[in-house]
């Protein structure tokens, strides 16, 4: 839209009631969808997604989007997963984390191909895929950035994509050699994910580190962790832990210096956590000093889009890898859902983690029985 026709509708739409403007903002769009599907040909589909609307207020919205365009795939969603940390973040308005409302929440889905433009090749009608899509019925989005799931995964499984190659990058940077004693601190989702994916790489011990015993049964389970730890009752146990390696996967600042206080002298801290909240009154660089700490950055945006070393291998190739793990059965993850939802309920799902999300670990939509 030319800037001069944008600079003229804002300045008709400030002098509209503040009490019009809604109604009158969702006709716009509503046209402007319209006049977009003319032009370009392409169908307008009907669904439903999850928007936060405020401030910990989620509801489920129909809304409108294009088909597939020629290089795009119309997914339609079986299962979607929660990212508990960046959505309970954008939902409160945590630090570092600030969205503009209405906000669409969700990156990472399994579903469905049921239409296709006319330039994909490689995938076919009814394919299951998965990738970075949000938490809706439907969407288009560009062939090339999702992944076709092998036979025998399950969308419950491949819903996992996103949260599994955040992890991968991590370990991966990490470093684990075999033998060495590797602890994770947070057993959230991404804290469980990392204790499964440590664990392929055969640490001499695993330890899982939290404040509180809430999650120790599924930190436990085969292929997690050896040990558990809880914080609360013991604050001392810490700093005997002398690990080698240290994955952090909360992302607070107390979080990245109990992380610190695991390490063994001239051990490595991988920050996994996207961070949350401010450091005042936390002594980060004097504590990892000390003990001369290496100290790894590990978010996913540092991620190459080509050139692979061996310690940062590309998205694709992380997803890959991560729907490999799980064909071959040497990665499970349908065991950390705590929660199958229908979208439906989604209100009610984001009141529990805006709360902290009490023993939840895995928060799940499921689509399918709501689209039938």
């Amino acid at each position: 839209m030319p800037e001069w026709l944008i600079k003229i509708l804002l300045a008709v739409y400030t002098r509209i009631p503040p009490s019009l403007r809604p109604v009158l903002k969702e006709w716009f769009a509503k046209i402007v969808l319209r006049v977009e599907a003319l032009v370009k040909r392409r169908q307008i589909v009907q669904g439903k997604r999850i928007e936060f609307l405020d401030f910990e207020i989620a509801h489920l919205v129909p809304f409108e989007l294009l088909g597939p365009g020629p290089d795009e795939i119309l997914v339609q969603a079986e299962c979607s997963l929660i990212s508990p940390g960046t959505e309970r973040a954008v939902l409160c308005g945590l630090p570092g984390a600030r969205r503009g409302f209405p906000y669409v929440p969700g990156y990472s889905t399994a579903g469905r191909v049921i239409k296709k433009g006319n330039a994909v090749k490689w995938v076919e009608i009814g394919d299951l895929v998965t990738g970075r899509i949000k938490h809706a019925s439907y969407e288009s989005v560009a062939a090339n950035k999702v992944f076709k799931v092998p036979a025998g995964v399950t969308a419950e499984e491949a819903c996992f994509i996103e949260l599994g190659i955040i992890v991968l990058q991590g370990i991966r940077k990490a470093a684990i050699k075999p033998g060495e004693h590797v602890a994770v601190v947070g057993q959230g989702l991404i804290g469980q994910l990392a204790n499964r994916l440590a664990r392929l790489l055969m640490p001499a011990s695993l330890i899982a580190v939290a404040p509180s015993r809430n999650r120790e049964r599924l930190a436990l389970l085969p292929g997690g962790a050896d040990r558990y730890l809880s914080i609360n009752e013991d604050p001392a146990c810490v700093h005997a832990l002398e690990a080698d390696v240290v994955i952090e996967a909360v992302g607070t600042p107390q979080a990245n210096v109990t992380a610190m206080h695991c390490a063994r002298k001239g051990g490595r801290v991988v920050l996994l956590g996207s961070s949350r909240g401010l450091t005042r009154d936390w002594d980060v660089w004097n504590v990892s000093q000390k003990k001369h700490l290496t100290v790894i950055g590990a978010h996913i945006s540092d991620m190459p889009e080509v050139d692979a070393s061996p310690l940062r291998w590309t998205y694709e190739q992380e997803g890959r890898l991560f729907l490999e793990l799980l064909h071959e059965g040497r990665l499970k993850v349908a065991d950390l859902i705590t929660w199958r939802a229908k979208p439906e309920e989604c209100n009610a799902v984001y009141e529990v983690l805006a709360e902290g999300g009490r023993d939840h670990v895995g928060i799940t939509f499921n689509w399918v029985c709501k689209e039938r």
